[in-house]
């Protein structure tokens, strides 16, 4: 069971959260905003199990019951709402209302922690808000988003909203090291992470950076094959679902942008992508930094007509040829 120690960085965020619940001010409603996978969700489960352990100490103290329960995911107390498909629908807000309207199990406080609440339906975010007005008995809800925009400004009103921000790189890298993994791996992932540990977690598992390696062997061929290599690889891009491809075009323009560094004489030591350098330096010899300027604008381009529901296969294939001209001008 996570700690409060175990919380790596938002010392700031923590030291608030401790201070509240020590002196027995925390607010009914919480929203935690920052990225996807920055530690959010971790954070929200160490405060939930801070409020329902039952040691009069060290909270939470892991070994009394409720702390058990938490982490076998089986404590009556704690509401888990996440989103069903795409949204967090009426009906699950509906559900909640009536197990708060019985007694909680344990007689004293529950913790609702509503994850992706920037994509409840209006209807459900109606629907929580006369909950949030007339909170039934002792309830601290804690809701997470990555767009606190998206949200109600009659929810953000009525919650108290704490921002987390991207971990700095040595320091998410040195945690992820201590965890055991390699060095190197370690600078990769935090790098490429964007200082967010939940995804630098998945990008160290065995295929988590199966795409990363996918676009550079594009860029490569593009490089080094006939015209033939775009149609094949708009192909491939085709067949990903739309978050899969704006990944792709994200490692793309980390890609470009470290080559840029190459050219430009940077070194080394300032590469995102450092466990490919040589195959870079490779490529690095074939372009000018005013082509890859440009090359990443058009990466930048295609990846916002993506995010505005343009064709993939249209987008994509502009995008490879735009590369493909680019690495062959003299």
């Amino acid at each position: 069971m996570m700690k409060w120690n175990d919380i790596i960085g938002h010392k700031e965020q923590v030291a608030m959260l401790r201070h509240m619940e020590i002196s027995r001010r925390m607010p009914h409603a919480l929203l935690f905003a920052g990225p996807r996978g920055i530690g959010k969700s971790l954070v929200a489960n160490v405060v939930a199990a801070t409020l329902l352990c039952s040691d009069q100490e060290e909270r939470p103290c892991g070994l009394c019951r409720s702390c058990q329960q938490i982490s076998y995911g089986s404590h009556p107390d704690l509401l888990l709402i996440a989103p069903d498909g795409t949204n967090i629908k009426i009906e699950q807000i509906r559900t909640l209302q009536q197990e708060l309207s019985m007694a909680s199990f344990n007689g004293e406080r529950r913790v609702c922690i509503i994850d992706g609440a920037e994509l409840m339906t209006t209807q459900a975010a109606n629907s929580l808000l006369k909950v949030l007005e007339d909170p039934p008995g002792e309830i601290v809800f804690l809701l997470l988003a990555a767009n606190k925009q998206m949200l109600l400004t009659t929810i953000l009103s009525r919650c108290m909203v704490i921002a987390f921000q991207p971990l700095p790189d040595d320091l998410l890298a040195q945690a992820l090291m201590t965890k055991g993994y390699f060095p190197e791996a370690s600078q990769v992932a935090a790098r490429l992470s964007g200082g967010r540990i939940g995804i630098a977690l998945a990008l160290l598992e065995p295929e988590g950076l199966s795409l990363r390696n996918q676009a550079l062997e594009i860029i490569q061929n593009l490089m080094d094959s006939k015209l033939e290599v775009v149609w094949q690889s708009a192909g491939i891009l085709e067949k990903m679902e739309r978050s899969e491809i704006l990944a792709f075009i994200k490692y793309i323009t980390y890609i470009l942008r470290d080559i840029l560094l190459l050219v430009a004489g940077q070194g080394k030591q300032l590469l995102f992508n450092i466990d490919i350098a040589e195959d870079l330096c490779e490529v690095a010899d074939r372009w000018s930094e005013s082509r890859l300027v440009t090359a990443i604008g058009a990466v930048e381009s295609a990846r916002r007509a993506l995010l505005a529901n343009a064709n993939t296969r249209l987008t994509s294939e502009a995008l490879l040829i735009k590369i493909y001209d680019l690495a062959r001008e003299v």
